[in-house]
């Protein structure tokens, strides 16, 4: 696959400045042999300036061409196999400096951005901005407080990791830095390591071009070969006091940064370990507990006072944190409760909650599950009760869903590697009842359910098929078919209203509850979400919650700027463009009678090989050398022939570019 650039030649004027800007040089002006409107000193008219645009290189999908074009007359798309190319029109003809008039012909044969300060000249300076506007087609337009464009990775990533510039520098062995940078957005960098589910990667442009960049591993790969720099103790210590109810991920964010920004925070957590789900709701084979205690240790050790085994409602109460002269609560005790089937039977003994059952897993207590088991659902918490199953004593563990796998809310690796453990899957069946026998479970009944070709909400429609019904023998059940906030925790007369569903109601863009000073997110707010969203949400309340206590008009800004880890603009970047596979993490050694992790990370090499795949997206927009060093770049010269199994673009003069070629070339010169 690959990128491509396509232009309404008949809208475009000719200007070049895609040309110009182009950090890759995927783009030339055809040059015509015609002659042109202008006329030589004592002569004949000149040839004619440039045409219109053509692609001669492999497109990263940076879109800064998009986003310049003066009359907005070029898009991008896709293309299934190798991108067409155009033969490269020819070397740039420079005009001999002269003083007086120069021809437009001569000056638009000329590529600005190596030896020009902007391709618009004295008419404004080039920055690449996002456009507000359809309309705004020049960056001037914008204004100067408009954001440069940011990667995709990163606008995927709900906390805004910088991902490609963590990347770019353990690409450059710089693992101390990578380190910092995964860190500045996000105080839980080695577990998102583990076990984020990565949507940075799917968002990731090299996709395109053959597959996406393994971030995730690449980050653990950083966090376990660099060192964090020493946290600068805050500029002001406050005297403000912050209460947060829950120590799971958004709780501890938030913690961490209202800490940074010089508060003293106080967090109550009601099991006797800290991390939330990171603790009690993920098997140590996919998370190692010394991974999260140290980055709990780092949050607690800039000051944090931690509460175990603080249950709201049983050993204090919201009167009581205001009382006690807090200033400010936040409200982040998750999602824990996990629904019922809703179908006659699931009360029985052996119907257990997968959560409940993961939690006594992860808290030591070594249930046993003996028999055969059935779990139901088809998410990550309906995986990791599975395998823990089968590590816990069961004799046979099957998995119903009740759509395909394709469908499966659970990341592609964890059922493959449930698979590869030997736990069986039933696809497309649906619980009817839950029959037993003595007030115990002994079987249950499901029904087969088929495609219906119907897309709603993004996910595919199933329905029951008629006639299908069976029954599965099961001794337990271990149902993980979604979880919700649990509302007991709110006394009456709060104050703090609940949402259909039983979340709390908090206003989306200041998280504030009804309640004075009480704020809530993560996933008592919006229901189960990943660990980089309570992240994320973790943040966003700390900056709320500063501008509510301080009087910041931004305090998101406030906390970006005291935890950035600046790095020097790149002066170069190198980017390798030739299709290779993406690297993978060897397997997990198959092993269902431990609960010790033996998933492996990158080695070194192999860590900054993947690196260099990145196409540096976050450092494009702005870096005035960039070297294409393998791949279809760009090179000047009639020695190029056109790569097998392609053909050139119809009426494009002159040989087509190679499939293949060791080049280089600097920003924008030709």
């Amino acid at each position: 696959m690959g990128y491509l650039i396509e232009v309404d030649r008949g809208g475009c004027f000719n200007c070049g400045v895609c040309m110009d800007v182009c950090p890759v040089q995927a783009l030339d002006m055809t040059r015509p042999e015609a002659p042109g409107v202008e006329a030589a000193a004592g002569g004949g008219p000149l040839r004619w300036m440039m045409e219109y645009p053509v692609q001669v290189g492999e497109c990263i999908g940076c879109s800064i061409c998009i986003r310049e074009c003066p009359v907005a007359v070029m898009t991008l798309e896709t293309v299934d196999g190798p991108t067409p190319l155009a033969a490269r029109q020819g070397p740039i003809e420079r005009p001999e400096p002269v003083v007086g008039w120069i021809p437009w012909s001569s000056v638009t044969r000329e590529a600005l951005k190596p030896t020009r300060v902007s391709p618009y000249d004295a008419f404004g300076t080039w920055q690449v901005r996002e456009r507000v506007q359809p309309w705004q087609v020049w960056t001037s337009m914008a204004g100067p407080d408009v954001a440069n464009p940011i990667a995709p990775c990163q606008a995927a990533c709900p906390a805004g990791t910088d991902a490609g510039r963590y990347v770019g520098l353990v690409a450059e062995g710089r693992y101390d830095d990578a380190y910092a940078v995964a860190a500045e957005v996000n105080p839980f960098p080695s577990v998102c390591g583990w076990i984020c589910t990565a949507p940075c990667e799917a968002a990731c442009r090299r996709g395109v071009l053959d597959e996406p960049i393994s971030i995730r591993t690449i980050k653990r790969f950083a966090a376990e070969h660099g060192t964090l720099p020493p946290v600068e103790p805050p500029r002001v210590r406050r005297p403000e006091k912050v209460a947060i109810v829950g120590g799971g991920p958004a709780g501890m964010s938030a913690a961490y940064y209202l800490v940074r920004l010089g508060y003293g925070v106080t967090v109550m957590e009601a099991m006797p370990v800290p991390g939330g789900m990171m603790a009690i709701g993920i098997p140590e084979y996919r998370l190692p507990r010394e991974v999260l205690r140290a980055e709990i240790d780092r949050i607690v050790g800039l000051g944090v006072d931690l509460r175990l085994d603080a249950v709201m409602g049983r050993d204090f109460s919201l009167n009581d944190l205001e009382t006690q002269g807090f200033n400010a609560i936040f409200l982040s005790t998750g999602a824990p409760k996990s629904r019922r089937l809703g179908v006659p039977g699931d009360t029985l003994t052996g119907v257990i909650p997968a959560t409940v059952f993961l939690k006594q897993v992860n808290l030591g207590e070594g249930p046993r599950m003996p028999g055969r088991i059935v779990v139901v659902g088809g998410g990550s918490t309906a995986m990791d009760a599975a395998r823990s199953a089968l590590r816990s004593g069961a004799a046979s563990v099957t998995v119903l869903y009740r759509r395909g796998f394709k469908e499966m809310p659970a990341q592609a690796e964890e059922v493959e590697a449930a698979r590869r453990e030997g736990i069986a899957f039933r696809i497309g069946a649906t619980v009817t009842e839950v029959l037993g026998a003595n007030g115990a479970v002994r079987a249950i009944g499901i029904i087969e359910q088929a495609p219906t070709g119907v897309v709603e909400k993004g996910r595919a429609t199933w329905v029951p098929v008629p006639g299908s019904e069976a029954t599965i023998d099961a001794d337990a059940i271990l149902v993980a078919i979604g979880e919700e906030p649990d509302p007991s925790i709110l006394p009456e007369g709060a104050g703090i209203e609940t949402s259909a569903w039983a979340g709390i109601a908090a206003d989306p863009r200041t998280l504030a509850t009804g309640r004075a000073g009480v704020f809530a997110g993560g996933d008592v707010v919006s229901g189960p979400k990943t660990i980089i969203d309570a992240v994320a949400a973790g943040r966003r309340a700390a900056g709320a919650i500063h501008q509510y206590l301080s009087g910041s008009t931004d305090g998101e800004a406030d906390i970006l700027a005291t935890v950035r880890y600046p790095t020097p603009p790149e002066p170069s970047l190198h980017l390798d463009l030739e299709p290779r596979a993406r690297a993978h993490p060897p397997l997990p050694v198959v092993d269902p009678t431990t609960f010790r992790a033996t998933q492996a990370g990158f080695g070194d090499a192999e860590a900054r090989s993947e690196a260099s795949r990145c196409f540096r997206c976050d450092a494009v927009y702005g870096c005035s050398t960039v070297q294409v060093t393998t791949g279809r770049g760009p090179a000047d010269g009639p020695d190029r022939v056109h790569p097998p199994g392609t053909a050139p673009i119809p009426g494009m003069p002159g040989p087509a570019r190679p499939a293949s070629a060791d080049v280089t070339s600097a920003g924008g010169d030709r």
